[in-house]
Parts: C-alpha cells; structure tokens; sequence
C-alpha cells in the first residue's frame, strides 16, 4: 500500500515552539516546520538548501503557508529545528505517519543500522541510528539511537517499542537474525508472531 496524500499540518499544530516571543521572531513554527517538511521529502539534505528549495517553490508553499515576512534563512530553519523537543517532535510525526499509512498489515517491514554522514566531530563518534523501514510505501516508520560504545542491537527493542507490528513481517540486516535468547526477547516476538 502506498502512503495517502494526508496533510500533515493538523498533526504539528500543538507542537510547542521552542521559541520566546520577541519582535524578531519573523516566522511562524508551522511554516518553517512545513517547509523543512517539504523540502527533506523532497530529497533535500541541508539547511542551505532547503531555503534554496523553499526560495524556488515560494509560489507553491504561499498556496497553503501564510509566509508573513517571505522564506526563513537557513540559519532561522536549523535554529528552530534545533531547539524543537525531539520527543514531542517524534510523537507528532509518528501521529502523522501512521495516519497516512492505516493499512499495513501484512507488509513487510525493514530494520537497519546506519551512520549518519557527516556526523562525527573531531573526537566525538558518529551518530548511528536503527530505522524501522515500510518497504512498499517507502516510508521510514521509526528511527533510534544507538547508545554511544553500545551496538545497534541494544536500540532494536526500544525501536520497535515504538511501532505496533501484529500482523507484520520484520526483516533486518544478518546482525539481529541471531539466534533467540532471554536478552533479545524482542527476537522471539519476531519469529513466532
């Protein structure tokens, strides 16, 4: 089943915004959220280049975002994304996600770990992530954090916490296929569901 076509602007309407209110605050949570939306699912990558993105379909967007003082700059986006509360953030977007994707029983779904590029900083490690994945709809579900020195099965379980899988297939990469054990109970649930 591929995704619907749902507005996803009803779903981050209560998000908090991170922001105090001043006289420089230019643009709305809601736009700068949409527009980021917008452009990363649209294949868009970095900050400069989603205010390129946004600066290029500002016709498009005006056609449902208010745009009061025109397109954010990209430092604007990645200072606001930045201090929005990841979990309300997640919560939001899981909402929004799962409404679009009502019919995935009997779908396959997908588990990997990957390094994010560009993420490791001098002496800091890169960020690996574990990501819950619908093959058909091409929709990443979930995604979370591998614990720094820890490895990516330890973040398999509180992933799939996240996500209601009766009914569902799961394949990952060989690493999780291993043989069932008291501490990986997640992959019994697996083979016998």
């Amino acid at each position: 089943m591929l995704p619907q076509r749902l507005d996803p602007r009803p779903y981050f309407a209560d998000l908090p915004d991170p922001r105090r209110e001043a006289r420089n605050k230019l643009h709305k949570l809601h736009d700068i959220l949409m527009i980021v939306l917008c452009a990363v699912l649209s294949g868009v990558e970095d900050w400069v280049g989603m205010e390129a993105f946004a600066e290029e379909k500002e016709a498009w967007l005006r056609g449902f975002l208010d745009l009061p003082n025109g397109i954010p700059s990209h430092d604007t986006l990645s200072d606001v994304l930045g201090r929005i509360d990841p979990v309300a953030f997640r919560a939001a977007f899981t909402a929004w996600a799962t409404a679009a994707l009502p019919g995935l029983a009997g779908e396959q779904g997908c588990l990997d770990g990957k390094a994010l590029r560009g993420s490791r900083d001098g002496a800091n490690p890169a960020v690996h992530l574990v990501s819950a994945f619908a093959g058909r709809a091409r929709w990443v579900l979930a995604q979370q954090a591998v614990a720094e020195k820890s490895n990516e099965i330890t973040a398999i379980p509180d992933l799939l916490a996240l996500l209601d899988l009766r009914g569902r297939w799961c394949r990952s990469t060989p690493w999780a296929a291993r043989k069932p054990s008291p501490k990986r109970s997640w992959t019994r649930a697996l083979t016998t569901s």
